[in-house]
């Protein structure tokens, strides 16, 4: 029988001396714990139409600081193909009172209180000089309550504002102009001399070093804006914002080079210094996708990346990763699935690959970077049973095209993920995962179509299956936190299928607020696989109905603010089947239930108000 290990949620960032934590922030850098924001233009947008208005740009730090804008006429639209093929947000020039495009979100505490910085942005401004034209802030107003400000302006400089004005600085005489991309970003650090704190970059070129009397910037009451200097101002941002990642840590060289090259290569804004990764170039097949690395300076190193940010693959270095060395990662492909061609110079008689294919590039500058390097089977976007690691190959070849070399055997094949362990990576190109066999030991088949979506009264779940080979049931499984997980629902599959399936069930007592779902696939032999987690917000409504006692073990009572005779009700059990319950009390404001002829286990209970508008859906225990 197989496990699955998950890890979900890691809170420490950096690494000490003898602990490894998987790095799951931009480009593999940080984690929630101190990637504090990051929003990017191709994930987590209210619509994703060109020229569209966006109402809210949700943040994919794992912080939850998700920035809005309710009035219409301040929203920023959603603009397509603007940089390198990604999308951006475009925020307009009007500067008239109340009409200026913005977007915002309330104070949290994470986004201050702390001794260090890292801002990166990517942007091209339509319009520049005259108005400050601001990326990102937080203050309440001019000077009052500023921890931080990022902005265009006076004529045409770079400038930046950290606790308060008061030592603002620019790159002066540096100037920019409109229809230019560019990726400035800034560190701040208070545990430096004065003089040394802040610095702002442009690339990956240091441009102006300055002065900085704040040792903290300490918790400040004020809310987040992109977009625009503060809330109640009207100078209006005037371009494109594609990207903006926000840590509350003083990231170390590596770190910072190795972000820069994420978006370099993402968004083909070319590099004044430190350029690591060619996998972005044309020569090499623009291998542009969600690159992540690992690295090494006199500052510090960022040692290992998770394959949840690299769309399955995962490097941890475990020896070698010197000053100086680097190994960037990144792919061209946003699907996947086993396939059996383009599989020249393996052995073995069944052969397969992953369809997605990464460009290495590795910089090494004495002895070999020995890696551990993970193929995670969810993050890869797929499903399956992994069989015997010894069918499981890392694969290479030097260029786009040709025979593969089978470099080594899989070290483990356990849950998700098939992994290579203290591998010695030299060679730059283009590395998978294949199997030899995967009759019995496949390659996971492209995940279609699990969601979820809310629909007022309850949570819609649905999913296909591209084939299934003896597959037994489904397990659809709901969380608060994400952590802690509870059947809702039991769905028998088809055990053998050479086509594509459709399942569906419903959530009947959804939770408020966040809630999370998944599925756990159950093989005829018991080994099972999960899906990739699916998220859900509910706002909390007054309730009007009360059920007790909860547990039970025969009578359910339900009273009511409303006339019993005017509410509807439907009973369900954990397969999603309507019951039919017997009534043995009823009047105006109360209504009893014998649940004593049901087997024990969890029943779900919707009742819907007269008007259709308000609920209240309750999960019952009879025990």
């Amino acid at each position: 029988m197989f496990r699955i290990l998950i890890f979900i949620f890691l809170t420490f960032v950096f690494l000490s001396k003898n602990i490894l934590i998987s790095q799951t922030g931009p480009a593999g850098v940080g984690t929630s714990a101190n990637n504090v924001l990051w929003l990017k233009a191709d994930k987590g947008t209210s619509s994703t139409t060109n020229s569209t208005s966006i109402s809210f740009w949700n943040d994919q730090s794992g912080n939850s600081i998700n920035v809005s804008q309710s009035v219409a006429v301040q929203q920023p639209s959603f603009a397509t193909n603007i940089f390198n093929g990604f999308p951006a947000i475009l925020f307009d020039n009007n500067n008239t009172a109340g009409q200026n495009d913005f977007l915002t979100a309330p104070d949290n505490p994470k986004l201050d209180n702390t001794s260090g910085y890292s801002f990166f942005t990517t942007t091209r401004m339509n319009f520049i000089g005259g108005d400050a034209r601001c990326i990102v802030s937080k203050r309440t107003s001019i000077d009052i309550d500023e921890a931080f400000m990022l902005f265009y302006w006076s004529p045409s400089y770079f400038h930046l504002d950290i606790d308060g004005l008061g030592n603002r600085f620019s790159t002066t005489p540096l100037t920019y102009t409109t229809n230019t991309n560019y990726m400035m970003n800034a560190l701040y650090n208070g545990t430096l001399p004065p003089p040394q704190r802040s610095k702002i970059y442009q690339e990956e070129q240091l441009l102006a070093t300055a002065f900085e009397s704040s040792a903290l910037v300490p918790d400040k009451p004020s809310p987040l804006n992109i977009g625009c200097t503060h809330a109640s101002n009207n100078r209006p941002f005037g371009g494109y914002i594609a990207e903006v990642i926000i840590y509350t840590v003083t990231v170390n060289d590596a770190q910072r080079t190795i972000v820069n090259n994420y978006t370099s290569a993402k968004y083909n804004i070319p590099l004044s210094a430190n350029d690591k990764y060619l996998g972005d170039t044309p020569i090499n097949g623009n291998y542009d996708f969600e690159v992540a690395g690992v690295g090494r300076e006199s500052s510090g190193s960022n040692p290992t990346f998770s394959a949840s940010i690299c769309a399955g693959l995962g490097i941890n270095t475990v020896s070698g990763l010197d000053v100086g060395d680097y190994i960037l990662a990144g792919h061209s492909s946003t699907v996947n699935a086993q396939i059996t061609t383009d599989i020249a110079g393996m052995t073995g008689l069944s052969n397969a690959r992953w369809q997605r294919i990464w460009y290495l590039d590795i910089t090494n500058t004495g002895s070999n970077i020995n890696a551990d390097v993970e193929f995670d089977m969810i993050a890869g976007g797929t499903l399956a049973a992994l069989g015997p690691a010894s069918n499981y190959v890392l694969l290479y070849r030097s260029s786009l095209t040709g025979s593969w070399t089978e470099l080594a055997t899989a070290s483990s094949a356990s849950g998700n993920i098939v992994k290579f362990n203290s591998y010695p990576l030299t060679l730059d190109g283009y590395y998978t995962i294949g199997t030899r066999n995967y009759l019995i030991s496949p390659l996971p088949i492209e995940l279609l179509n699990f969601d979820a979506k809310d629909q007022g009264q309850k949570v819609a779940l649905n999913w296909a299956t591209k084939s299934e080979k003896n597959t037994n049931y489904f397990n659809v499984e709901r969380s608060s936190d994400g952590l802690n997980w509870e059947i809702i629902s039991i769905l028998k599959a088809a055990e053998n299928s050479n086509s594509t399936l459709y399942y569906e069930t419903e959530d009947n007592a959804p939770l408020y607020d966040y809630s999370y779902y998944r599925l756990k696939i159950i093989d005829m032999d018991n080994s099972f696989t999960y899906t990739p987690i699916k998220s859900i917000y509910r706002s909390k409504k007054e309730e009007f109905v009360i059920f007790y006692p909860n547990p039970t073990s025969d009578i359910l009572n339900l009273s009511t603010s409303y006339n019993i005779s005017k509410i509807k009700y439907k009973i369900f059990d954990v397969t999603n089947k309507e019951l039919s319950i017997n009534v043995i009390y009823q009047n105006e404001d109360k209504i009893s239930f014998d649940f004593s002829n049901l087997e024990k286990g969890m029943y779900f209970i919707n009742v819907t108000a007269p008007d259709g508008t308000e609920y209240s859906s309750k999960r019952i225990i009879l025990k």
